[in-house]
């Protein structure tokens, strides 16, 4: 039997690196790519959440408004300012709708990404 060079005891080693790289690479890529993904989808969120919070603000304007017009019969009809509210209403239902989802996505991801923490 003859001794082992210091070249034929990293060729194993060697091997394990070649095979490994191109998988920890994408692995980096995923995780980076859904890192990048979080960041657009809790922008996205709060960009809902700031349009439903001007929604529910102009809704709090047309009461205030049909409250005044309740008061003083000149100024006009108050079904008209209770018909603007129920419609922004409805807008408000959809936004936190899509708020939610995309909430339910922001976990997801979250998961995705902790999945990938063991590597």
């Amino acid at each position: 039997m003859r001794p082992l060079d210091a070249d034929e005891e990293r060729e194993p080693e060697q091997d394990w690196e070649r095979f490994l790289s191109p998988v920890l690479d994408a692995i980096r890529r995923d995780v980076t790519a859904l890192e990048r993904e979080h960041v657009r989808a809790h922008l996205r969120a709060r960009r809902k959440l700031l349009e439903i919070e001007s929604l529910l603000d102009e809704i709090k304007s047309e009461v205030e408004a049909s409250e005044e017009s309740a008061l003083d019969p000149a100024r006009g009809s108050g079904a008209e300012a209770e018909e603007r509210v129920l419609k922004l209403c409805e807008k408000v239902e959809k936004k936190a709708v899509e708020a939610a989802l995309m909430g339910k996505r922001i976990v997801e991801i979250h998961q995705q990404i902790d999945s990938y923490e063991c590597y």
